[in-house]
């Protein structure tokens, strides 16, 4: 069926940890030091380009997972890979520092696959507690190196035997030695057991509330400004050079400006932004049926009535939304979407045919799901639609648009 995986939550969760943890990290930063040039850079080189006081540059990884790391983890070694290509391609710059930044804590290392290839035993602590405590040893450095440099071949398909294989710069490190492995890992800052997402947008509130541009215009309207900060973020990193992705003192300054100008409360849902990712992984070649196939392939008697007025609801409502601000729309349709794919996980049951009561049944409680949700949304986000019978109507869209079917094939 057309219906491909779209369970990419983790990824979107993850996109909006980074974004939260920058946003937060960049009024720190102001906070510190309010007239600083340049405090940010989007998905520039890594997850977080930081500047701050005196030049010191910070490059970030951050990761918000359920389960804990190890060294052996491919998330923390891809994670330092990544941070040796930046420490090489920068000429060990002075200046240059990395924060691998998560919400999980660390774990000991087992006997893995990797460790075997290599002819390494677990140490006798966890190597990523040696890791932060500076207790960089020649058993450790070793370790580490043996670890990454496996890694880096794997990352850049490096056949060892052949010299014009090598890419990246796998030469150099090839020739790095313990002090040198040494002074990288000392670049290296290792914050396990952070806030959550629910976590760091609190930090993120209280960030707000001490940052110089909160005024008294606005107070309660937190959730607002950050709404607006995180959009300006996701902006920015779409933007191809990176003088166009900087984000300085002015950048934030002007959000404030910005919020404190409206004159009516609009609080948009900071997801809008994502259903334009979830629309950019349906292909298009697979969108070949639309709400009524998707009827009638398990429903050989459903109301022909039902199914004209169906059809016109889905048809209708993309002119009846048309009229709200665009995030609005986005955001109703990515909530509306996240509810359905709930609907359909816990308790659609799939069959090879119903009835026409089965059916029509199933799409009521369908929509009595969704209406449910976006009620308890609406308590905190503006989605421009007042009415339950809109939110009906979108759910209908979404099928005819071949989000969702009734039926596994």
């Amino acid at each position: 069926m057309e219906l491909i995986n779209r369970d990419a939550s983790d990824k979107y969760k993850g996109f909006r940890y980074q974004k939260l943890r920058l946003a937060k990290k960049m009024l720190e930063l102001i906070r510190i030091n309010p007239r600083t040039n340049i405090i940010a850079i989007p998905e520039y080189r890594d997850d977080g380009f930081l500047v701050e006081s005196e030049g010191k540059q910070i490059l970030e990884q951050n990761k918000e997972y359920s389960s804990n790391f190890t060294l052996n983890s491919e998330e923390v070694r891809k994670s330092i890979v990544n941070f040796i290509d930046n420490y090489c391609e920068l000429d060990k710059d002075p200046y240059l520092f990395f924060v691998f930044y998560t919400n999980v804590n660390y774990g000991h290392e087992r006997k893995s696959k990797l460790l075997d290839r290599l002819n390494l035993k677990p140490l006798d602590k966890p190597v990523i507690e040696y890791l932060i405590n500076n207790d960089l040893t020649e058993e450790v450095i070793e370790f580490v190196s043996m670890v990454i440099t496996s890694t880096y071949q794997e990352e850049y398909n490096i056949v060892h035997e052949k010299i014009e294989t090598y890419k990246g710069f796998y030469v150099e490190i090839l020739e790095m030695k313990n002090e040198d492995w040494r002074s990288f890992l000392k670049r290296i800052t290792f914050q396990f057991g952070q806030g959550n997402l629910e976590q760091l947008t609190e930090d993120l509130d209280k960030e707000i509330k001490l940052c110089d541009s909160y005024k008294t215009e606005h107070v309660n309207k937190e959730q607002q400004i950050r709404s607006f900060l995180l959009e300006k973020i996701d902006v920015r990193m779409t933007e191809k050079h990176v003088t166009q992705k900087i984000i300085n003192f002015e950048t934030i300054k002007n959000v404030f400006l910005e919020v404190s100008s409206k004159g009516e409360d609009i609080i948009i849902d900071e997801l809008h932004m994502y259903w334009i990712k979830v629309h950019e992984e349906l292909n298009d070649d697979m969108k070949y049926r639309n709400l009524r196939n998707k009827i009638e392939d398990v429903c050989d008697e459903f109301k022909p009535k039902t199914m004209k007025r169906y059809n016109r609801e889905a048809t209708t409502v993309r002119d009846e939304i048309k009229r709200y601000d665009t995030r609005q729309i986005n955001g109703l349709r990515y909530r509306v979407y996240e509810s359905m794919e709930r609907f359909f996980d816990e308790e659609f049951i799939y069959k090879e045919s119903y009835t026409y009561n089965e059916l029509n049944s199933s799409i009521k409680k369908l929509k009595e799901r969704v209406v449910k949700d976006l009620e308890s949304l609406k308590k905190d986000f503006d989605y421009g639609v007042k009415n339950n019978l809109t939110v009906e109507k979108v759910v209908l869209l979404l099928i005819d648009e071949c989000f969702y079917s009734f039926d596994e094939e």
